[in-house]
Parts: C-alpha cells; sequence; structure tokens
C-alpha cells in the first residue's frame, strides 16, 4: 500500500489501484481537489476486499502485475460490490469499453472509464456524476402495495427535462419523466418503480397518469405564450392496446392539443420482442398525426431495421454513446453516422446524456439538431418549469 491522503475523518473515501506510481499520485491529487481522502494501491492483492466495499469511489488500472482489472471486478461481482468503479487504462477505447461492459455484466456499478492519458476535465466528467442529489439507485424496488397507494394518493407526477434547439441554443421542447413523492418528500427514480409497475400489471395505470398531468402541464404553458413540443415515453406494453389512438385522439380534441407537438416515445429494444398490435398502434398513431420518436437509438439489435417499420419523425441516441464521444472515438463515429442517418432518412435528431460544454460543440458541429441532459438541467417540477421558463420571460 502507498500514501493515504490525510484529511479530516468526514471525508469520502476514494480507493485507487494503479501500479503507475505517478499516476497514483495524480489521481490522488484530483481526489483531494475534490473532497475525496484517497488510498493507493499498486496491486490488488494488496488490497483488502472491506476496503473497496466501504469506499465512496474505486479507480481500478485495468494492466495490473497480480491479476488485471476485469478478473478483480469479477471478484467483486461475487461480494456483490456496490462501490461506484471508474476504469483507468492506456488500453484502446474499444478494450475500454468492452471492460466497462464487462463489469457491469458482473453486477458492478461502473460508471465510466479513463483512457491514459487523461485531463482533468475528463476526471470531473465522471466524477461529477456521483454527486447527483435525485435519489439513490441503491434504494431497493417499491413493493407493489407501496406503488399501489401511491398511484392512489397521487404522488406520482411528471418532473420535465428540457430539450434545446442545438442550432439557436433555445429551449423548444420537454420530455416528461416520472417520479415518486414519498410522504417525507424525498423523491424516487423510475428504477425503483417502474420494474414494480410493470410486473405487478400497473404500468398501463402509470403511463395514463403521467399522460393526463403532463398533457394538463402542457396546455397551462401554451396558454401563457409558449410553443414548445412535449414528449412522454410510452411502453410497449400501452401500444398493445388498439383503443389506445383513438382515446388519445379524443384527449387531444378536448384540449385542443396540436398532436404534431405531443412526441410520443417508444424505447428500441422494448420492440424486438412486442405484442403483435403494437405496429398496428404505432401506424395508427402515425395516422392520426402524432409525432413518434425511437427512444435510446443505437442499443438495440436491429436498430436499422426499427427505422426501416416505424412511422417515426424524431431519432434520440442514447446516453450511453453521447456523453463519452469526445474521449472514446468509437462514441464519436456512432454519434455522428446516427445523425447522418436520422437526417437522411428526414427526422429530426436528439442527442441524450449531455454532460459537458465540449459535448454540445462536438453535436453542433456535427449538425445534431436537439440535445438534453444534465449539463443543460435536470428534470424539474411542474412548478420550477413555470418559475425558471415563463415567468421571467413571458408576459
Amino acid at each position: 500500500m502507498l500514501e493515504t491522503l490525510g484529511m479530516n475523518q468526514s471525508a469520502k473515501k476514494a480507493v485507487i489501484i494503479d501500479d503507475f506510481v505517478e499516476m497514483g499520485e495524480f489521481l490522488r491529487d484530483l481526489c483531494e481537489a475534490s473532497g475525496y481522502a484517497a488510498t493507493l494501491y499498486e496491486r490488488a492483492c494488496e488490497l483488502d476486499t472491506n476496503a473497496c466495499m466501504d469506499a465512496d469511489v474505486l479507480f481500478l488500472d485495468l494492466s495490473l502485475p497480480d491479476t488485471d482489472g476485469v478478473q478483480f471486478m469479477r471478484q467483486l461481482g461475487g461480494l456483490r460490490c456496490t462501490t461506484p468503479i471508474i476504469l483507468i487504462s492506456g488500453h484502446a477505447s474499444c478494450v475500454l469499453s468492452a471492460a466497462v461492459s464487462a463489469g457491469r455484466e458482473s453486477g458492478l456499478n461502473v460508471i465510466g472509464a479513463l483512457r491514459k492519458p487523461f485531463s482533468i476535465a475528463d476526471y470531473d466528467a465522471l466524477i461529477n456524476t456521483l454527486e447527483c442529489p435525485e435519489g439513490n439507485t441503491s434504494d431497493p424496488l417499491l413493493t407493489p402495495d407501496a406503488l399501489k397507494e401511491a398511484l392512489e394518493n397521487n404522488r406520482i407526477e411528471p418532473f420535465f427535462q428540457p430539450k434545446i434547439d442545438l442550432r439557436r441554443l433555445e429551449v423548444c421542447g420537454f420530455e416528461a419523466l416520472a417520479r415518486l413523492r414519498l410522504p417525507d418528500g424525498r423523491i424516487i427514480l423510475p428504477d425503483q418503480f417502474l420494474p414494480t409497475a410493470s410486473e405487478c400489471g400497473l404500468g398501463d395505470a402509470l403511463t395514463d397518469r403521467m399522460l393526463i398531468l403532463s398533457l394538463d402541464a402542457w396546455r397551462d404553458w401554451a396558454a401563457r405564450g409558449t410553443d414548445w413540443s412535449l414528449a412522454v415515453n410510452i411502453p410497449v406494453s400501452r401500444l398493445a392496446d388498439v383503443q389506445f389512438p383513438d382515446r388519445l385522439e379524443e384527449l387531444a380534441d378536448l384540449w385542443g392539443i396540436d398532436r404534431r407537438q405531443l412526441i410520443l416515445e417508444i424505447t428500441e429494444t422494448e420492440l424486438l420482442d412486442h405484442h403483435p398490435n403494437v405496429m398496428d398502434t404505432l401506424a395508427r398513431l402515425g395516422m392520426k398525426r402524432f409525432s413518434l420518436a425511437v427512444d435510446d437509438f443505437g442499443t438495440g439489435f436491429s436498430s436499422l431495421m426499427q427505422l426501416k417499420r416505424l412511422p417515426c419523425v424524431e431519432l434520440k441516441i442514447d446516453r450511453s454513446f453521447v456523453t463519452d464521444m469526445c474521449r472514446d472515438s468509437h462514441c464519436e463515429v456512432i454519434v455522428r453516422k446516427s445523425i447522418e442517418i436520422g437526417h437522411e432518412l428526414g427526422m429530426t435528431v436528439t442527442a441524450e446524456g449531455i454532460e459537458s460544454q465540449d459535448v454540445v460543440d462536438a453535436l453542433r458541429e456535427m449538425g445534431c439538431d436537439q440535445g438534453q441532459g444534465y449539463f443543460i438541467s435536470r428534470p424539474e417540477s411542474r412548478q420550477q418549469i413555470a418559475t425558471s421558463y415563463i415567468d421571467g420571460f413571458v408576459a
């Protein structure tokens, strides 16, 4: 074991495993600036695994003298380690990407990778993801009874994440994202309740509630002079209902909604094994002039086939490519080619997961139409949107 940084006992803890001492010391200094007390190790065999389990972040080099980083991650996976892990290596980007995937498939919380030599900005982009105040992805799933109670007591609500026009750098729309508010005021993210909703048959009720509340907010904003689009995620289970297009049409007519400005997002991977009625529903929604978008583009195994089959007007590039596009040449190529394909098919292209100014600049240079992500804004409540985007700008 090498030197442990001397900080107060309340500091967050970082573990660094790297046999290149100068790199370890560089990372240690960066950790100090970020408020982490760092302990350095040259070999994984020197490390008590409890130190990994208790750390707030683990920096792991892939090439070590005794055991490589992928083997060590396999050991941590067997121990059900939940510590956020950042991989570091001088290997090619494709090797790093494969190692990240291997760690995640072992059940580990691998938040990303730093390819040597990396900059302080690269480090900051990853370490900042640990500071997210919204919920805790290690929280257990809500029980069916707790989810049903939340629905009955109107504690599931939409938060709205802005989408910007990357040419004009202006807000052009919002995506509605489900949030569950606990009785004590804490906000629970979808990872903690959407799987439960799907398993216990409450997915359609949750979707309908999100639609109603989102459209109500959107109608209120439009009445105050805005001209934004609204995107709502629609699961395949809802699309299996052949009556869904007719009910949505009635709702749009009742509230005087511009159907073309309502964007129904369909996750590409969900369509790989869909109910036979889904394509009928999508075709009818397109005929009724609702806008359809392929969400998480690039993550399914039949991406190009989905573009051929679906009557979509928007393509949303998955955040896993966008976030790393300035650090990973493979991601950069995928993003650039996705933009080209979308435009050649006459589609609007939106990039998800924007987390830095460098990514904004690169997307603008590539001609991407729209973008969203934490660098632009986190999802906000209906009241926050009115305060931030309407009250100060609309008379």
